[in-house]
């Protein structure tokens, strides 16, 4: 008979870490803004003071915030002096509600890594993961109602394909973020899937041929698919 762990729920420090994060990484808490006293945020979330205080002490550790004794907490600028802990959270954030000018740098962060994966795999790619490949995007071509693990399982091996290992460690670093993306993608605009599956199969057709400069063109177009559609939400 199987054997089921313990369940845990968050505290309600791991809940106020997240309610404040969610507003830094969404936007709606800026650098230099200042948090409501600690009293205040308790009062607003119906916790303890402690549970806030532990939660803003941590936030701070992360490289979030900054407190300063009598004075209050402010955000830090994240993005301009980050932390492992700081890049960690974002790796993990699962809300499609994030910050225009975050959204913009993981999507370059996107299209220099991929791109660069795609034209590295015309050289490196194994034939077994080329036929991997090939089956994940058949299976898209039947139109899942959630394309979103095939889509990630395809981008993964491609920067495996790579033969850079960094490459596709942090590709997987950003895996519930990306997932996150790609299903807000395809559920705003779920006839791209046909125009999907026509350019994954030409890249895979082109990485055959070791075609390397157009390999990486389509891996960049199809990034860019995306990026399209969801800048529609800021737009």
């Amino acid at each position: 008979m199987a054997e089921f762990g313990k369940i845990t729920a968050p505290s309600l420090k791991e809940i106020c870490v997240q309610a404040i994060l969610s507003r830094i990484l969404s936007g709606e808490l800026k650098p230099g803004d200042r948090l409501p006293a600690e009293r205040d945020l308790a009062e607003a979330m119906g916790i303890s003071r402690s549970s806030v205080n532990h939660g803003i002490m941590e936030l701070e550790n992360m490289g979030f915030l900054t407190i300063t004794p009598r004075k209050g907490t402010v955000v830090n600028d994240y993005r301009s002096h980050p932390t492992p802990q700081s890049l960690a959270a974002v790796m993990r954030y699962g809300s499609v509600g994030m910050e225009q000018s975050l959204f913009s740098d993981l999507m370059a962060t996107r299209l220099l890594i991929e791109g660069e994966s795609a034209r590295l795999a015309c050289s490196n790619i194994y034939d077994t993961t080329l036929e991997k490949m090939k089956k994940l995007v058949e299976e898209l071509a039947l139109e899942p109602e959630d394309p979103t693990d095939l889509l990630y399982r395809f981008h993964y091996l491609l920067t495996a394909a790579s033969g850079n290992s960094v490459y596709s460690m942090i590709y997987r670093g950003f895996e519930t973020v990306l997932c996150t993306l790609i299903r807000q993608h395809y559920s705003m605009r779920a006839e791209d899937i046909k125009e999907s599956v026509h350019l994954h199969r030409q890249l895979l057709d082109t990485i055959a041929a070791k075609e390397e400069q157009r390999a990486q063109e389509l891996a960049c177009r199809i990034i860019t698919q995306g990026i399209t559609v969801l800048r529609e939400r800021y737009d």
